[in-house]
């Protein structure tokens, strides 16, 4: 890591540094890189970076000749609504501090931007408030650095070693995880140039779900928008609010960010659906997969007014397995979701993660301070899981005549309401359940409820350890 304190200008000869130059810009447009404008992983790894390094704003951009390009950014709303750095999405390479990431390879840490006599007077600084930075170098499989990932804070703060270790890991896995969509994307497209065309009703299907993916990221930006503005009101950047204003952003900003975890949903539903017949394996650390879920899920646990705890039973060396990573992500995340809207308010809900021989294990269960352990609905959900078989379709919850009085008031003129919402909660639970079932199938592994009506039930998944 680089000394704050030490020069970081790179001196090269005019020849090398052009062919450099060249060499990176060829790297990123064989990339695919300056064609598309949202980046879904990038996207993930600002989010997961700034909650990780619990930073307020983060940025993952590109170094062109004269401008970083900020292919994805998170938290700029912070520094004022609709500022330049928002619209524009760049910054002159003179004036960005990961130029001097870029220019040396390596991470660079800024505890106090305005005690720096390189960047004190910078844009960063002055106009937008910037105190404290760390970056860490993008490298591309081929070993080229093309851009950076940093976090930046408005205060002064040290960053760890941890932290720092962190930041770096999360950049290495969205750079081979896009190297690995992208290739995939670049096999299939030669394949389908020299197949068959297709029929004309497959036709069909793929533009409307090709048009119903890009109707959804077009919702993204306004929603975008809209959770920055209250974000910004809120902290009444713009005046002071009221007891009742300061609720009434709240609820905005909550709704707004439950609704834009609903649509990325949505998307990765939509891109599961033309691969869910195979596995395509890589090796995943399953701790961060798991974060990644459930802090995905943070905004419905807390519209439930839950809380979701993750525990690790796994020593460093059996966090690395061969999985199927966004197969995984999604399973634990409608497993988990499908949980959160059938549990009580109050409950915890947990997720604990092992190894049972060569079998990695996960565990979801449901713990209420005066309800108990035990998943809801688990006579029905057992039923389900003990009578089907791979492939099969299931009951969807309204031929279940036990569910449909439990717990309902025969005599309350909103009996009917309550029963029909009851059903459909098991039914939209049940769905997910059999999503579930099929993901974990495909890895060769199961899914089980485990306990005694006694002391409750939970979910037990255990799927092997695979080879490619």
């Amino acid at each position: 890591m680089l000394d704050p304190n030490s020069k970081l200008l790179c001196h090269y000869d005019d020849a090398a540094e052009a062919l450099d130059e060249h060499r990176r810009t060829k790297a990123i447009s064989e990339l695919g890189l300056m064609d598309i404008e949202s980046v879904p992983v990038f996207e993930e790894a600002t989010q997961t970076a700034a909650h990780l390094l619990n930073a307020p704003i983060c940025i993952l951009g590109l170094m062109e000749p004269d401008r970083q390009l900020f292919k994805s950014a998170f938290g700029l709303c912070r520094i004022g609504l609709m500022n330049e750095l928002a619209t524009s999405r760049q910054l002159p390479r003179n004036e960005a501090f990961c130029s001097q990431v870029f220019d040396t390879q390596q991470v660079l840490t800024l505890s106090d931007t305005r005690l720096d006599e390189r960047f004190a007077n910078s844009r960063l600084v002055q106009r937008y408030g910037i105190q404290a930075y760390a970056g860490v170098p993008i490298f591309t499989s081929s070993g080229y650095c093309i851009g950076t990932l940093a976090v930046m804070d408005l205060s002064p703060r040290q960053f760890t070693s941890r932290e720092l270790e962190m930041l770096e890991l999360v950049a290495r896995w969205c750079m081979s995880e896009y190297e690995r969509s992208y290739l995939r994307k670049q096999t299939i497209a030669e394949k389908m140039a020299v197949s068959a065309p297709a029929p004309l009703t497959s036709n069909i299907s793929a533009i409307k779900g090709t048009l119903l993916s890009h109707m959804a990221q077009e919702l993204r930006t306004p929603l975008t928008s809209i959770l920055g503005m209250a974000s910004v009101l809120n902290r009444e950047i713009y005046g002071p609010l009221t007891d009742k204003q300061k609720e009434y952003m709240d609820i905005i900003h909550n709704s707004g960010q439950y609704l834009l975890s609903v649509l990325n949903e949505m998307l990765e539903l939509g891109a599961l659906e033309e691969k869910n017949a195979s596995l395509n394996l890589s090796t995943v650390d399953i701790e961060m997969l798991c974060q990644q879920s459930l802090t995905a899920l943070q905004q419905a646990a807390q519209r439930q007014e839950q809380q979701l705890r993750l525990t690790m039973g796994l020593g460093p060396s059996d966090r690395i397995w061969l999985l199927d990573k966004d197969k995984i992500r999604q399973m634990l995340y409608h497993l988990v979701l499908s949980v959160i809207q059938a549990a009580s308010p109050d409950s915890d809900i947990r997720v604990h993660v092992s190894r049972r021989d060569n079998h990695l294990t996960l565990a979801i269960s449901v713990y209420h301070p005066w309800l108990g352990d035990g998943l809801p609905h688990a006579d029905y959900l057992l039923r389900q899981l003990m009578e089907s078989t791979p492939g099969s379709t299931w009951d969807n919850g309204a031929n279940y005549p036990e569910l449909a009085s439990e717990n309902i008031d025969e005599e309350s003129p909103l009996a009917e309401v309550q029963r029909a919402k009851k059903i459909a909660t098991v039914s939209r639970q049940s769905l997910e359940l059999n999503l579930c079932k099929q993901l974990i199938e495909l890895h060769g592994g199961d899914i089980k409820l485990q306990g005694t009506p006694e002391s409750g039930y939970r979910y037990l998944v255990t799927i092997p350890q695979l080879s490619e």
